[in-house]
């Protein structure tokens, strides 16, 4: 990667957050929330969060689970076809083809795929049916269509999930400690990135070297973090190479810039939506925001997952199946994704000091979260409780 900057060491605060949290009553009242850090000690249990949820959000609907599946792939059907025949047409001129149908279609098209991911994504929790071979076919399918290997990217997922705001076992995005970064990088402890990720580039690195210490190759099927389904990762990366052999056959019959302008530029757009709301689901730094990371021995499964924050992407809402509300769907990704919303409000009405969300416009936030993010997440060897501060906020 092309070097952005060599950040600081941040040294952790964990005095003055203990301090914090020594002061925290245990009903929730008089707290501001989102902004008050919580130790394992001081959250309720998982079962005691379930109860207040109504049973039914837990129970996926198989014919509602296709609905969308067919409602998603006639949209890009549609899509791909309007698009065809008016590129097509020579009542469109040349320049607002390339300068307004082009980026239109690749904007909504991409937008389409990323909707296609998040219904893949819910097969990969169960909650897309509750019969596992469905799961598997289903999401296989829809993930190869968008040349995801679903089975190492379910498995390494659910890692995530397990392991969510863990600073020594998360799965992506975590602050690097010292110690690992003079390993990782040869005993420099200088670190290069790419500005904002890369957007779509930052997907295509993650599939094939994974990230930081941790890093797992998606396209390696033996890879330890896959053997509890080795021959569904086998499998789904040989779907996912037959949907590059066609794709290729298609840029030999069409023309290379068709399937470019067709798929991949949309996919671009997918790629980079990916990593934009994989990044936000779990980094923030809003005035009323605090989202903690965890050494292992002050981290637990609730207090990880609580450290998540629900976002607003407007009329991409609902096309994208509610992937912005995420701290109810951490904590219980059985819930299907269009059960979260109610699941959500009954969440935030027994448990308001717990909920984290924020109303702020996505790219912009990503762009002033990733600025923070670089110079802040090569942190101390012994933190124990990490938060990212905006510094131009404190000072205002």
């Amino acid at each position: 990667m092309p070097p952005l900057s060599t950040p600081s060491f941040v040294e952790s605060d964990d005095d003055s957050l203990l301090k914090n949290l020594d002061s925290v009553p245990l009903d929730g009242k008089s707290l501001i929330p989102g902004n008050t850090i919580f130790t394992k000690e001081e959250v309720p249990k998982l079962t005691d969060i379930k109860k207040r949820i109504p049973k039914e959000y837990f129970i996926p609907s198989i014919y509602k689970s296709f609905q969308y599946v067919i409602q998603d792939l006639l949209i890009v059907v549609l899509l791909f076809t309007i698009y065809m025949a008016l590129d097509s047409t020579s009542f469109v001129p040349p320049f607002l083809k390339t300068f307004l149908l082009l980026p239109l279609y690749t904007l909504s098209q991409g937008t389409m795929f990323w909707a296609i991911f998040v219904l893949g994504h819910d097969c990969g929790h169960g909650s897309f049916s509750r019969n596992t071979s469905i799961n598997n076919i289903f999401g296989t399918f829809l993930h190869t269509l968008i040349l995801v290997p679903y089975t190492a990217w379910k498995l390494s997922h659910r890692h995530h999930h397990k392991n969510t705001g863990n600073i020594d076992k998360d799965e992506v995005f975590f602050p690097l400690r010292k110690s690992e970064a003079i390993i990782m990088t040869g005993g420099s402890g200088e670190t290069k990135l790419i500005p904002y990720f890369g957007f779509g580039l930052g997907w295509i690195i993650y599939l094939v070297s994974g990230y930081g210490t941790r890093a797992t190759s998606h396209i390696n099927p033996f890879s330890p973090l896959f053997s509890k389904d080795r021959v569904g990762a086998i499998t789904s990366l040989a779907c996912v190479l037959a949907a590059l052999t066609c794709l290729f056959y298609a840029s030999s019959v069409y023309g290379i810039w068709s399937v470019v302008r067709y798929y991949f530029l949309p996919w671009f757009v997918f790629a980079s939506w990916l990593v934009v709301t994989t990044f936000l689901h779990h980094h923030g730094v809003e005035e009323n925001i605090k989202l903690p990371w965890f050494a292992d021995e002050e981290w637990s499964y609730v207090v990880g997952n609580l450290s998540s924050v629900d976002r607003d992407y407007g009329i991409l809402r609902d096309v994208t199946h509610n992937i912005g509300t995420h701290q109810v769907h951490h904590l219980f990704p059985i819930i299907p994704h269009y059960h979260l919303k109610e699941a959500t409000a009954a969440f935030q009405q027994n448990f308001p000091h717990l909920k984290r969300e924020s109303k702020e416009p996505i790219i912009k936030t990503f762009i002033e979260t990733f600025k923070v993010w670089k110079s802040q997440f090569l942190i101390g060897n012994d933190t124990k409780i990490f938060v990212y501060k905006n510094e131009k906020t404190k000072q205002t």
